[in-house]
């Protein structure tokens, strides 16, 4: 997905570079794939594409909670603004605070049509939904658009198509939650949240050919391929198990079995971006989200399998320090406690924290 996306703009891209080398230096092919997939322009592609695949998930969430009704919609609401807040950062590192600050009037606007819209739809309020879509296709938009191409360079109308179709995308899972139609809500769910790595990978691989003295490094190289592929799965079974345990502890059955199966469909792959997936992943990941499932619906025992089992299981396969093995499981635990002790003010950004705590398990699986 991830080599199609960067394939989008490479041509002009390529136009943009001065040098077309820029990044390029005596020795390169000599590094190993943790220094390429450690430089500072892997960093920005990491980053940009981890933000905004949160946005669609906390987006997802804040959606669902107005769905049920459900005291968690404030806590997910004023998680966009952190989200959005470290969004900028990255943007102002790049571009400088004028143009961090447009982005970020574009963005928050996205969010807040965002939120609009799944507003109107819950309440029937078709005047407000159908003002928010418009808000977000011909106000979003093109502002947006327009923010990053004169920001980065890039072509107005790819990146104006790129943003149309995540509004679509985001449409899409919005209506499926409503309407309850839990298996395609996952599906369009998976689809909005990978169509964000489309964008950020264009804006982060134009931003280190434009600025190679800040950003060195090729942020199209293989290993940084591997590492943001990880880092995006992991942050979406984060985000989908807790998901999945609020299914369960509500006793919202039939999303359950739809959770279920997304988890299944992101544990493919997982699979597949995992080294060692040959070597006993699909038992060790199976047995994980048998366990956090489990200990949603009330099960004590099934805390050691995560926090002993697990730990040990999956550090071994993955060679990563149980450190960041424990303290992501443990940050996991805490959000399905939230949810059984109906902790709402609390939750999303403990959620956040779990997901956040799955970074340094992918930047050091091998």
């Amino acid at each position: 997905m991830r080599l199609v996306a960067l394939g989008f703009l490479g041509i002009v891209l390529l136009a943009c570079s001065s040098s077309g080398g820029a990044n390029a230096s005596p020795g390169s092919g000599e590094s190993s794939a943790t220094n390429v997939a450690g430089t500072p322009a892997a960093d920005l592609r990491t980053q940009l594409d981890i933000l905004l695949g949160e946005q669609v998930m906390i987006v997802a969430k804040e959606s669902a909670a107005a769905v049920n009704h459900s005291d968690e919609y404030a806590s997910y609401t004023a998680l966009l603004t952190t989200n959005l807040t470290d969004l900028t950062n990255h943007m102002r590192r790049a571009f400088g605070n004028t143009a961090a600050t447009q982005l970020a009037d574009a963005w928050r606007m996205q969010n807040n049509y965002l939120v609009d819209y799944a507003i109107g739809v819950v309440t029937h309020n078709d005047s407000k939904s159908n003002g928010a879509m418009s808000g977000l296709t011909t106000g979003f938009v093109p502002q947006f658009a327009q923010a990053v191409s004169e920001a980065s360079q890039l072509p107005l109308d790819p990146v104006t198509q790129l943003t149309k179709q995540q509004v679509a995308e985001d449409k899409a899972f919005i209506d499926d939650v409503f309407a309850q139609r839990f298996p395609a809500f996952y599906k369009n769910l998976h689809a909005a949240y990978a169509q964000t790595s489309r964008l950020g990978d264009a804006i982060a691989t134009q931003i280190a050919l434009k600025y190679p003295d800040r950003f060195p490094g090729d942020p199209s190289a293989q290993p940084v391929d591997a590492r943001v592929t990880l880092n995006l799965s992991l942050q979406e079974h984060s985000y989908l198990a807790t998901m999945a345990t609020d299914a369960v502890v509500a006793d919202r059955a039939a999303e359950k079995t739809a959770a279920t199966a997304a988890l299944a469909t992101n544990a493919d792959s997982l699979r597949a971006a995992f080294p060692a997936a040959g070597t006993g992943f699909d038992k060790v990941w199976a047995a994980r989200d048998a366990a956090l499932l489990a200990y949603a619906s009330g099960d004590a025992a099934s805390k050691s399998a995560l926090t002993d089992t697990f730990v040990r299981d999956f550090g071994a396969l993955g060679h990563v320090g149980h450190a960041a093995v424990t303290a992501q499981t443990g940050a996991t635990i805490k959000v399905i406690d939230d949810q059984r002790a109906k902790s709402s003010k609390t939750l999303a950004d403990d959620d956040r924290a779990a997901a956040t705590a799955m970074q340094p398990i992918a930047d050091s699986i091998r």
